[in-house]
């Protein structure tokens, strides 16, 4: 990202203060692969609450994002209700993920197509990849986000790279958007 994307993400959590408008669904679609304990990288994850109910769950969590305004206000939810975060502050088109191995790494309303190719190398053998962003059939429906951001039709999968695909649906989600989701696991 340029630094204009970080200074339009500032300016947007600084607006907002409270992060996504519409909810991840990535809790509910780890459901119950979800590790009692160890640690998480949530990516891209500064807006959103997915980090803070990763660590109400047990886990230890870092979220990393390129919005020093939304990782504070990420922090400032976790202090609230008595949890602790990680935060990194890191600009994913140059700068490498935390180092892992990463029992569990979440990525929400963020399109890398190259850092998704590459999350299977930070995840632990045990590991889970959770995935949920929106299709190019969103547009039927929203404006926004543009098409650049949004995935093609079953495109997710060959993203992934070698990993083992434990889910994957495509379809309209109960927050009113058509996302692809996706959990995938090391292959032993």
């Amino acid at each position: 990202m340029a630094e204009g994307d970080r200074e339009r993400w500032n300016t947007k959590w600084a607006g907002q203060g409270v992060g996504t408008t519409h909810g991840s669904a990535l809790i509910d679609l780890i459901g119950d692969r979800l590790p009692a304990s160890g640690r998480a990288l949530d990516i891209a994850g500064g807006g959103s609450g997915d980090g803070l109910e990763l660590a109400r769950r047990g886990l230890e969590v870092t979220v990393v994002d390129v919005s020093d305004l939304g990782l504070a206000a990420a922090t400032a939810r976790a202090e609230a209700a008595g949890f602790e975060l990680t935060t990194v502050v890191a600009d994913l088109d140059v700068d490498p993920l935390p180092p892992g191995p990463w029992d569990l790494v979440t990525v929400a309303n963020f399109l890398d197509r190259d850092l998704l190719g590459r999350i299977g190398d930070h995840l632990a053998p045990h590991g889970l990849l959770a995935v949920t962003i929106a299709t190019v059939t969103n547009l039927e429906r929203h404006d926004r986000p543009g098409a650049r951001f949004l995935l093609d039709r079953g495109e997710l999968l060959d993203l992934v790279g070698e990993l083992e695909i434990v889910h994957h649906s495509e379809d309209w989600r109960p927050n009113g958007r058509h996302e692809a989701h996706l959990l995938a696991t090391p292959r032993s």
